[in-house]
């Protein structure tokens, strides 16, 4: 007889794997996943069918192969540390990025950064165009600092401020906030601090003076970066006032009023503030930025605010959350901008190649400075500045700028999606009756199942919900085409990456939906739950264990699902209840 761990359950995930879209091996984290590996090993513990004692990883066929040998050898992948569960679901959703031959970077506007010179990298992670952008003010900049310094911009910073300074066919910028990340000593410094010094002298663009507040992980790295444009403006006294008392630096602009002002991390309450930026941001609280630096650009014409960081392995909330909730948005625009120059984790810390990914610029003597970065670093030494005891940890943040694979539990509490027993009460016990529209949502579980989710309004008002999964995306849009004859369903919401693997008859009806929706949908989950205006049938069994499971943290940004459980499920329904609530007029399916 066959293993129980490989029976029914597994055949249907495994069958999910092979049909849907291309999965990560989650142990190499290159090859396609094409079998899936048990965790913890089938040799290391008691299997129960149905019990949760073990979790399906998709794997290559080589690494189950080798994890299977060191099993049984007693030396399991001893070289190779093993990720928590919470990170390998991590390692698994993060975005694979876009690279420079994907037809959405075929805008006008950088129609000449396309062509990656020798010495350059596209990005590994970058959002894509912003969806309203129509040009850029990159090329105004350049010319202005090209003409400002006499020297010619690296070919990444011109990619990284056209990208920023993207505008709408009215002239604004579109992007409230930007997050630029690469590795050590390509150039970030002389980047940020031409940004910052341009804003300061574009009041008459924005209609009022422009008050810049940069800060970072401390006040010396701040300084750093305004040294040499205080030089300068030291010998333009008619055009500028420059303030050093320590740690109240400024550059005023005397035409305009415009100010650079530096202040320690702690210290940014109480400005009204153009453009925030905060450097070296991994160690920088998530708070500073939330409650000292966004409420203040509210009221301030097309304020933004711009993060600058290499990695850091202990780093705080306020990079790790931006950028998760940056990667969901990465195809669609809808977030924050991302342009991120790293190596993958499973990258070697010898692979030349991944230092060339964290690298936006290489040279020669960047290669000789890394070789001998990792020379040290087999020698178990780490960069003196890095805050890093280990050298291993060091060498791949500062260098390969790996962010880490680390949930937003550890972070900061997390809170049920409904409170204990909401839901339960919410049972119709034959109470609702409902005849109109159906509004569905269908999600991919990575490769490995789907969900389907519904929404329609019962007579007397209330939403009635239901969901379940499939094993793979084809039975879920099966069970959406064999609804059609008995229901009216009036829109599909569906994962912006997977639109164009619904059959053609059901994208006219279809529209996609991303994590900013994802995060409105359980916000107005959790408000119609609690005033009763959401009901659901006695027999909701997955539907009943994916909201109990379901855990959220509460962000400015709205509520931010954690990866646990079915969350591909609660995806689906709120999309499905979102819609419901604010109906469009759209084609029906007959």
């Amino acid at each position: 007889m066959p293993h129980p761990a490989f029976g029914r359950r597994y055949q249907q995930r495994l069958a999910g794997l092979r049909s849907g879209p291309p999965v990560a091996c989650a142990h190499c984290r290159r090859a396609r996943a094409t079998t899936l590996d048990h965790w913890p090993p089938l040799a290391e513990h008691e299997h129960r069918p149905g019990a949760g004692c073990c979790r399906l990883i998709p794997s290559c066929v080589e690494c189950n192969r080798e994890g299977g040998r060191r099993v049984g050898m007693g030396v399991w992948r001893p070289d190779v540390p093993l990720a928590k569960p919470d990170e390998t679901e991590m390692a698994l959703r993060e975005h694979q990025g876009l690279s420079e031959s994907d037809s959405r970077w075929d805008v006008a506007w950088m129609s000449d950064l396309r062509p990656v010179p020798a010495d350059g990298r596209w990005p590994r992670l970058m959002t894509v165009p912003h969806p309203d952008a129509v040009g850029s003010l990159g090329d105004e900049f350049v010319a202005w600092a090209q003409g400002r310094t006499g020297g010619e911009l690296r070919w990444w910073q011109r990619l990284a401020v056209v990208r920023l300074l993207e505008v709408d066919r009215h002239g604004r910028l579109v992007w409230p906030a930007g997050l630029i990340s690469t590795a050590r000593q390509v150039g970030k410094s002389w980047w940020l601090r031409e940004l910052l010094f341009w804003r300061i002298h574009q009041a008459e663009r924005f209609g009022e003076p422009q008050d810049v507040l940069h800060t970072g992980k401390d006040i010396a790295v701040t300084k750093e970066v305004q040294r040499a444009a205080r030089i300068w403006c030291k010998a333009r006294q008619h055009d500028y006032r420059v303030r050093e008392v320590n740690g109240q630096e400024e550059i005023e602009h005397l035409e305009s009023g415009s100010r650079w002002m530096l202040r320690a991390r702690e210290a940014t309450y109480g400005y009204s503030v153009s453009l925030g930026a905060v450097d070296e941001a991994w160690k920088v609280r998530a708070a500073t930025v939330d409650e000292g630096l966004t409420p203040t650009m509210a009221e301030r014409e097309q304020a933004q605010l711009v993060l600058v960081s290499t990695a850091h392995r202990l780093a705080t909330s306020l990079m790790l959350d931006r950028r998760l909730v940056a990667l969901g948005e990465l195809e669609t625009g809808a977030g924050d901008l991302l342009v991120e120059w790293s190596a993958p984790r499973a990258a070697k810390t010898g692979d030349m190649d991944a230092w060339k990914q964290a690298s936006p610029h290489w040279t020669p003597r960047r290669q000789q400075m890394i070789e001998g970065a990792h020379t040290r670093m087999l020698a178990g030494e780490t960069v003196p500045d890095s805050d890093e005891p280990d050298p291993v940890e060091s060498f791949r943040s500062q260098w390969l700028n790996q962010w880490p694979l680390r949930g937003v539990d550890e972070d900061g509490p997390t809170v049920p999606l409904l409170p204990t027993g909401v839901w339960r009460e919410l049972r119709s016990n034959g109470t609702a009756t409902a005849s109109g529209p159906v509004w569905v949502g269908l999600e991919d579980d990575y490769g490995v199942g789907a969900a389907v989710g519904c929404c329609r309004r019962c007579d007397d008002g209330r939403y009635e919900l239901d969901g379940w999964t499939r094993p793979d995306w084809d039975s879920a849009v099966a069970d959406l085409v064999a609804m059609a004859p008995a229901f009216r369903v009036r829109r599909v919401l569906v994962g912006a990456s997977i639109l164009d693997r619904l059959p053609p008859e059901l994208r006219k009806i279809a529209e996609p939906r991303s994590a900013a929706a994802t995060r409105q949908g359980l916000a107005l989950l959790r408000d119609l739950a609690q005033t009763g205006q959401v009901v659901h049938d006695v027999v909701t069994g997955e539907l009943d264990e994916a909201f109990d499971d379901a855990r959220v943290r509460e962000m400015d940004t709205g509520l931010l699902l954690i990866a646990r459980g079915q969350t591909h499920l609660v995806k689906a329904v709120v999309w499905a209840l979102a819609a419901a609530h604010r109906p469009a007029v759209m084609p029906a399916i007959h």
